[in-house]
């Protein structure tokens, strides 16, 4: 009886023991995840920026010259990490290489053809409405292309999707194809 006794006390320590390390390991493995998921989601929004430059037409003025790179800024804190560099390494489209590049804060240089709008950016509506003609500009959440943003990436059934606001993207004299308004979740013509 009594090592049936000591038996249980060995069992009921040994689980109070694993049930302790899980309480301080599962959340960190969760968090690990998290961050895996977080990686994931912009390695695909950064693969979505690459095709989007390749249903799109920009004014002829936009180039410098006729094989001036199609830059993809970042404004706000980077959360592509290196997927986006890497995603454009060695890219081109109808003749323009593509670069990938962080911004400060304030109106994107005029070498932007595309403007992401990093989620951690305060006042998005404020920094759309200096964005100069001729640039896509590309943020996160429906909200976006009611502030006058043209493509917003949207988690829908925990996949990446877009709505697009055709409106905003026609007043920039920029063309979307229709082929990627086909694609889109969701095509707003209301400026």
């Amino acid at each position: 009886m009594a090592a049936l006794q000591e038996r249980h006390v060995r069992c009921f320590r040994t689980s109070w023991r694993h049930l302790f390390l899980a309480a301080f390991i599962l959340p960190m493995l969760m968090q690990t995840c998290a961050a895996a998921d977080a990686s994931l989601e912009y390695a695909v929004k950064a693969a979505f920026l690459l095709n989007f430059t390749k249903f799109v037409e920009w004014p002829q003025t936009t180039f410098a010259d006729p094989h001036a790179p199609i830059e993809i800024c970042v404004s706000g804190k980077n959360p592509f990490g290196s997927a986006l560099e890497e995603v454009v390494r060695g890219e081109a489209v109808n003749g323009h290489g593509l670069a990938a590049r962080e911004i400060g804060p304030g109106p994107p240089p005029a070498t932007c053809q595309v403007l992401f709008i990093g989620p951690d950016v305060k006042d998005s509506a404020k920094l759309l409405g200096s964005v100069a003609r001729g640039v896509l500009t590309v943020g996160e959440g429906e909200r976006f292309i009611y502030e006058g943003g043209m493509i917003a990436f949207v988690i829908d059934n925990r996949r990446v999707r877009f709505d697009v606001n055709q409106a905003a993207a026609e007043n920039a004299d920029v063309k979307i194809s229709s082929k990627l308004l086909s694609i889109a979740r969701k095509v707003s013509r209301q400026p």
